[in-house]
C-alpha cells in the first residue's frame, strides 16, 4: 500500500480514492513519519524545498492542491528527478466566479451599503451621491492574463455587455478574436483603457510587484482593481497610496503579499476595499475537484502512469522509482 503525506486534512468526499490503495500519513508539526512518504499532497501555505524533500527518501511525486506552485521548489524537485503535478483546471470555475463576486461587490458598493444599513442606518447611505455604483454595461473590463481563469472571467464580462480588453503575450490574436476579446499589444494599453482591471497571471520573479506605483498611475483615474491571482503581483504600499489619492476607485482582493494578513493591514483601512481570505476556489464543488484531481494524479505517478498535468515533463523517463 502506498503512503501519502498530507499537509492538509483529507477531504472526506475524496477519502474513497485512497481506500485499499494508499495510507494517508500526516499532517504533523514534527514531520513524524514523513520519511515513509512516497507522495506529498501540498497545500499552498507550506514551503516544499530541497530540505523537506530530502526528509522523504522514498518520495516519488509532489502533488500541488491547486494551480499556483510558487511554494514548491520546482528546480529542487527536478534535480532529484521527482515529478511535480498540479491541478490547473480544478479551481477555474470557482475562482472566476469569485472574481466576479468581487467585481460586483466593489462596483455596486454592496459592502458599504450593507455596513451602513446595519450600523448607521438606511438614511446614512440611501440618496447620497457617494452611494452611486458603477453600471457595467458598455464599460471596459481589462484582463492581465487570458489563461483558464482569465478566459472564463472574460466570458462573464461579455455576458454583461462589457468590452473585454486583455493583455497576454502567449495568446494568439486569432484565439482572442474567437472569444470576442480585444487583445492589447501592451500591458499599458489595458491599464489606460479599462474601467476595471483584473489580474490573472502567475507569480514569477518577472511578475513580482509588477503592479507598482508606475502601473497604478497608468490606470484610468477611479478605475477598480481586482486580484484573485497572487498577492506577490502587487506592491501593496503602492496600491494603498493609489487608493488614498483616488487614483484607484476601489479594490477587491482575495490574495495578499504575505498571508495571513493582520487586522492592522493598511489596505483594511479603506472603505472601498473588499477583501476575502484566499478563498476564491474554496467552494464545495471547487474544493472537491482540486482534491480529486490532485489525488488521482499522485496515484497515477505511483502506479507508473503519466499524469496529465506534469510541471517537469523532462524528467518523466528518468523519474525516481
Amino acid at each position: 500500500m502506498f503512503k501519502i503525506w498530507l499537509d492538509d486534512t483529507l477531504l472526506p468526499s475524496c477519502a474513497h480514492l485512497l481506500e485499499g490503495i494508499a495510507e494517508p500519513i500526516g499532517p504533523s508539526p514534527t514531520l513524524a513519519g514523513i520519511e515513509e512518504a512516497e507522495a506529498f499532497i501540498c497545500p499552498g501555505n507550506v514551503r516544499y524545498d530541497g530540505a523537506r524533500m530530502d526528509r522523504a527518501p522514498k518520495l516519488k511525486v509532489i502533488a500541488r492542491l491547486g494551480v499556483g506552485y510558487d511554494n514548491i521548489d520546482l528546480a529542487a524537485a527536478t534535480a532529484r528527478h521527482i515529478p511535480v503535478v498540479y491541478a490547473p483546471d480544478a479551481p477555474t470555475i470557482s475562482t472566476a466566479e469569485h472574481a466576479w463576486a468581487l467585481i460586483m461587490t466593489v462596483a455596486k458598493k454592496v459592502a458599504q451599503a450593507n455596513r451602513a444599513v446595519r450600523i448607521t442606518g438606511w438614511e446614512s447611505f440611501w440618496g447620497r451621491e457617494e452611494s452611486k455604483g458603477l453600471e457595467l454595461h458598455g464599460r471596459t473590463l481589462g484582463l492581465i492574463g487570458l489563461g483558464r481563469i482569465g478566459s472564463r472571467v472574460a466570458r462573464y464580462g461579455l455576458a454583461f455587455d462589457m468590452r473585454v480588453l486583455a493583455f497576454d503575450p502567449y495568446i494568439p490574436p486569432a484565439r482572442a478574436q474567437e472569444m470576442g476579446i480585444a487583445l492589447a499589444p501592451a500591458l499599458e494599453d489595458v491599464l489606460r483603457e479599462a474601467d476595471i482591471v483584473s489580474l490573472h497571471t502567475p507569480a514569477t520573479p518577472e511578475t513580482h510587484h509588477f503592479m507598482n506605483a508606475e502601473r497604478f498611475a497608468q490606470m484610468k483615474r477611479g478605475a477598480l482593481f481586482i486580484n484573485v491571482a497572487r498577492g506577490a503581483l502587487v506592491d501593496e504600499q503602492a496600491l494603498a497610496e493609489a487608493l488614498r489619492s483616488g487614483q484607484i476607485g476601489g479594490a477587491g482582493l482575495d490574495v495578499f503579499d504575505g498571508e495571513p494578513i493582520s487586522p492592522s493591514h493598511p489596505l483594511l483601512a479603506f472603505d472601498n476595499v473588499v477583501v476575502t481570505p484566499h478563498v476564491a476556489s474554496r467552494t464545495v464543488a471547487g474544493h472537491h475537484r482540486i482534491w480529486e484531481t490532485t489525488l488521482t494524479q499522485a496515484l497515477q505517478v505511483l502506479r507508473g502512469e503519466r499524469p496529465p498535468h506534469l510541471l517537469n515533463p523532462e524528467i518523466w523517463e528518468t523519474r525516481r522509482r
